[in-house]
């Protein structure tokens, strides 16, 4: 019997693999990827059953134990001589008959583990980093187990990821694992602890939680901007007048803008007084997204406005664009089990680091201070020939600049001071404040300035602190 022709040829196998390597996973795209280069194309029923067998050497075997999980943690927890290569930093593994402190344990009992994983050049980025960023990602593993990434953002507000942590829940105790996991990271490349200055999330008490109990130092809880702003969105559609639910959805922008503690107190106080009409407001509906936002957005996760905390980003979005690059490029959206996804993450972290290598030509470099393009010079160059009437005072090395805001070309001396002394008894009268733009900065470190327009949040201070090189 001649067996020639049975079965898939050893070259065509190969480009199979390098097609399922790049991302085209897809048999029926396989399948047009070898037609369009006039290749011998295999039966569907053929590459279906090469692609379970290259899928079961290139990631291992379906199935996992806990005790397989532990061993291979083991075996991937030496610090690599390479400094892209992924690691596991710290792991936990919990079996049924363990004994368990655990909050959650009544309602979720039961076998958990817990991966951290990263590499030495990721952890020297935590390293001097002052804020953290954490969320959860789902769809990446076919059990429905959460991915978990924590990382920071520089100055040109770019994400930088320490790792990520491959669990069985998203619970307190899972985000707490990854907090302590970065710190036993830092013990081990032998750096100081992290005292990080703000976490930056969505609402969640899992997430909040784990960074308190592991981080005891004082700290900003920075609410998600965009998240927040979701929320209220669909909150503020059951106000039954649709014109003052846009007024409101409007007013809480402009306490958004809030550049401090205190301007922001003081605008929420006003913003009270507005729409409970010194307590005459008789719309239920208003009152009661009223006493929604005050619970929630106020006593709750009141972290959300501009002025926080400086240089620190106001949204979470740096990161979830993360997760969709994860789901696009290191899964190429396909859902992988679990003793396969702890293969894909290591390769996962191992792209990140290799990134962020400076002796790659497009690393993605850690930025200490803004990134000035040539397109802000121009810009700002240009600006700086305005004609605005600005009031600039001089102190030492630094200097105070009072600019008047949009297409208004001076500033009175009765609303300055009212500016300065945040003498508001109304929100209109925080809301005409904005008439104002002011920019401090310091001569030495202009690149660091601190302004209250706009586009200070958006972008970096070295937008506005150009201004002052040309003025």
């Amino acid at each position: 019997y001649d067996h020639k022709g049975r079965g898939i040829d050893g070259n065509v196998k190969k480009i199979i693999e390098e097609l399922y390597n790049d991302g085209v996973i897809n048999p029926k795209q396989i399948i047009r990827a070898l037609e369009a280069r006039k290749i011998k194309t295999p039966t569907y029923t053929q590459l279906n059953n090469y692609l379970i067998h290259y899928k079961k050497k290139k990631y291992g075997s379906y199935k996992i134990s806990l005790g397989e999980l532990e061993k291979w943690c083991e075996d991937n927890g030496d610090i690599p001589i390479d400094e892209n290569k992924a690691f596991v930093v710290s792991y936990k593994i919990i079996y049924d008959e363990q004994e368990y402190d655990d909050e959650d344990t009544e309602e979720d009992s039961g076998n958990k583990f817990r991966v951290f994983i990263s590499s030495v050049c990721l952890l020297n980025i935590a390293s001097i980093s002052s804020h953290i960023n954490a969320d959860a990602t789902y769809k990446l593993v076919w059990q429905g187990f959460p991915v978990l990434i924590v990382g920071t953002t520089d100055l040109n507000k770019k994400f930088h990821p320490f790792g990520l942590a491959i669990c069985s829940n998203e619970k307190t105790k899972d985000f707490e694992f990854i907090f302590n996991g970065i710190q036993i990271g830092m013990e081990k490349l032998n750096k100081d602890l992290l005292k990080p200055t703000a976490l930056i999330s969505d609402a969640a008490d899992a997430i909040k939680n784990g960074f308190r109990n592991v981080f005891n130092n004082e700290y900003n809880q920075i609410m998600c901007w965009a998240h927040m702003k979701r929320k209220i969105d669909n909150r503020v559609c059951h106000i039954n007048d649709k014109l003052i639910g846009k007024e409101i959805i409007d007013d809480i922008e402009m306490l958004h803008l809030s550049n401090s503690t205190e301007v922001f107190k003081l605008a929420y106080t006003l913003f009270k007084k507005k729409w409970n009409m010194n307590n005459k407001q008789t719309n239920q509906s208003i009152l009661d997204f009223l006493n929604y936002f005050d619970n929630e957005w106020i006593k709750s996760n009141d972290g959300w406005y501009e002025g926080i905390q400086l240089y620190a980003p106001s949204t979470n979005n740096a990161l979830e664009a993360t997760n969709k690059t994860i789901k696009d490029d290191g899964t190429f959206r396909e859902r992988h089990v679990l003793s396969r996804f702890l293969i894909i993450g290591c390769n996962i972290v191992n792209n990140w680091s290799n990134e962020r290598d400076i002796k790659s030509i497009n690393a993605k470099i850690f930025a200490t201070e803004p990134t000035i393009s040539l397109e802000l010079w121009t810009l700002s160059y240009q600006w700086a020939k305005s004609t605005k009437d600005i009031i600039c005072i001089s102190n030492d090395s630094s200097k105070t600049c009072y600019i008047p805001a949009r297409d208004i070309q001076s500033i009175t001396q009765a609303n300055l001071n009212k500016y300065k002394n945040k003498k508001w008894s109304t929100f209109n009268q925080f809301q005409k404040s904005f008439d104002i733009w002011c920019m401090e900065m310091n001569d030495s470190t202009w690149k660091k300035s601190k302004c209250n327009c706009p586009i200070f949040s958006r972008i970096t201070s070295a937008n506005t602190s150009l201004v002052w090189l040309f003025a």
